[in-house]
């Protein structure tokens, strides 16, 4: 047991760490091509955004596993393995619109991790293979926005008890921070769910940006989730491990992609990152929606960050490697189990659609491929259909379109106040927040990527007592305006405070008869929200509690 201090009252958890768990790190050293196909969300036709695929050779827009097991080659390293693995690529955007693509760090990495937890009523559950045919989204293409407040509360990554599926699927999105040279600024996984703005990146990331998805695990036994793709399998409680809600009793492998990305190419260039679905990252901006309405838009984003998988092993290779492949170092050459390929990183798409065998998907070109629009929050991007026209020559079919998603009248219920980024700090211990109960729960082992050997999981020592938050009254004291949307966040121990706040401008209009209010008969009043990120004392940079 630990002591955890919390609203200056000290609360007993018994925590029950289990032995570590196995898993390998499934290496692809390449890609068999990138292309505006989707089989899952786009069948049959062209996808509206480009996708970087892994796996199979055999993989097109109609790709079944048995499709898939016929594959001539393949791009990950092991030669049993026939599955496609695929996600938006990165892309970078100059200040004319010109999108180049940002490299890869070879190999993409798949882990399968082997965590278990109990089933809704308590039964202990047995990790079992992915069968072949089985087929799952994780994250949601259109969010432009967060419903998270801040950082994750530790370094465990939860307990997340009450929070839902949907908010569950937003944790087991990361994009993490790499230097090389200063280890002691490593980062967890799926410890940022928003990608930073390019500046930040520029001076903190010298060896770019590791894009992580994690994928659910609790599953209800059916093949698919039908239009979704996800709506048969569930994340628990932990995320990554933990219990599985109703519904989901079985377990399997938690799947979770890895990509670095050479962002550092781009340092000092200025623009702005891209997914290539259209999910764009920037400053944040005073930014004009209607002629009478000014708010902030928040453009830290990279929440729209997803990927798809369809398992196709060789029969029954997958379920003997998830009962014999027990290293917990992660190392997939420490598996009997596997066989290896030549060359695969030489292995290419077989059948690509003549629509796309001259679509510049790398750049420079204009615009994303396929037309796809730049869309920024706070609502749901919508969704593009498949453009038909091809590009190439270095030009694209589409035009570099930006455009923001969201009513108006929703800016005060819906603004984002999304913490601000701090430099990297040394990775320390810290204590989960403390459960309204005394609970048991079972541990998970983070793995910080990029060939580090797992460490047995250690307890964490007692944490300091924090100072409550102050109210938003007094953040703003002696300053005019309404405040509308305010959020907390920490970093270590210092608790920083954003708030936005509705002020009123009066503007004159003469000739012209503009919307009457009891205080400005004759005027027209424009409405704008602000942010405030201050600190003790009104100014720059965050409000400090120690």
């Amino acid at each position: 047991m630990y002591r955890s201090i919390a609203n200056g009252a000290a609360a007993i958890l018994a925590l029950y760490v289990p032995a570590t768990n196995a898993f390998w790190r499934l290496e692809c050293s390449g890609s068999v091509g990138m292309a505006r196909i989707d089989p899952l969300m786009d069948f049959g036709g062209l996808s509206g955004h480009v996708h970087t695929i892994k796996g199979g050779s055999a993989f097109t827009s109609t790709s079944t596993a048995d499709d898939l097991l016929k594959s001539k080659c393949q791009s990950c390293d092991v030669a049993q393995d026939k599955s496609a693995y695929w996600a938006p690529p990165l892309y970078f955007m100059a200040d004319d619109g010109t999108m180049t693509l940002v490299p890869e760090k070879p190999p993409f990495k798949a882990y399968y991790e082997l965590n278990t937890g109990l089933t809704s009523d308590g039964k202990p559950q047995t990790v079992e293979a992915f069968p072949n045919g089985f087929q799952m989204i994780a994250g949601t293409n259109t969010r432009r926005n967060t419903t998270l407040s801040g950082p994750d509360p530790s370094e465990y990554r939860g307990p997340f008890p009450d929070e839902n599926n949907s908010q569950r699927e937003e944790r087991a999105i990361g994009f993490n921070c790499m230097n090389y040279a200063n280890p002691s600024l490593a980062e967890d996984a799926l410890s940022r769910h928003h990608l930073p703005e390019k500046s930040w990146i520029d001076s903190n990331c010298p060896d770019g940006i590791r894009l992580e998805l994690g994928f659910p695990s609790c599953w209800n036994g059916e093949m698919d989730g039908g239009e979704d793709h996800k709506s048969h399998v569930a994340f628990p409680h932990w995320i990554k491990a933990g219990d599985c809600p109703p519904g989901f009793d079985r377990r399997l492998p938690h799947l979770m992609f890895e990509t670095i990305v050479a962002t550092e190419k781009f340092i000092g260039k200025s623009g702005k990152f891209v997914l290539g679905n259209g999910d764009p990252t920037g400053k944040p901006t005073l930014a004009l929606v209607s002629d009478s309405l000014l708010f902030m838009v928040d453009r830290c984003s990279g929440y729209g960050y997803h990927g798809d998988f369809i398992a196709a092993w060789d029969e029954g290779v997958l379920q003997q490697a998830v009962e014999q492949c027990t290293d917990k170092r992660g190392d997939m050459r420490l598996c009997g189990v596997f066989e290896y390929t030549d060359k695969p990183a030489s292995c290419t798409l077989e059948n690509l659609p003549s629509e796309l065998k001259d679509e510049n998907t790398e750049g420079p070109l204009q615009g994303l491929p396929g037309g796809c629009e730049v869309e920024y929050g706070p609502d749901p991007a919508i969704k593009s259909k498949g453009a038909t026209g091809s590009s190439s020559g270095g030009k694209s079919a589409g035009k570099s379109v930006e455009k923001f998603v969201g009513k108006p009248e929703k800016v005060p219920a819906e603004v984002y106040s999304s913490p601000a980024e701090p430099a990297p700090a040394p990775v320390e211990n810290k204590l989960p927040a403390a459960p309204q109960k005394a609970a048991v729960v079972a541990a998970e082992v983070e793995d910080k990527g990029d060939d580090n050997e797992a460490p047995p999981p250690q307890l964490p020592p007692a944490a300091p007592a924090t100072t409550p938050p102050p109210s938003a009254d007094s953040a703003v004291a002696g300053q005019a305006g309404n405040i509308i949307s305010t959020s907390l966040y920490t970093d270590g121990r210092v608790v920083h405070e954003n708030v936005v706040v509705m002020h009123e401008v009066t503007v004159t209009e003469g000739g012209v008869k503009a919307k009457r209010t009891p205080e400005a008969k004759a005027e027209h009043v424009k409405r704008h929200g602000h942010r405030h990120h201050h600190p003790m004392q009104h100014g720059v940079g965050g409000r400090r509690m120690r």
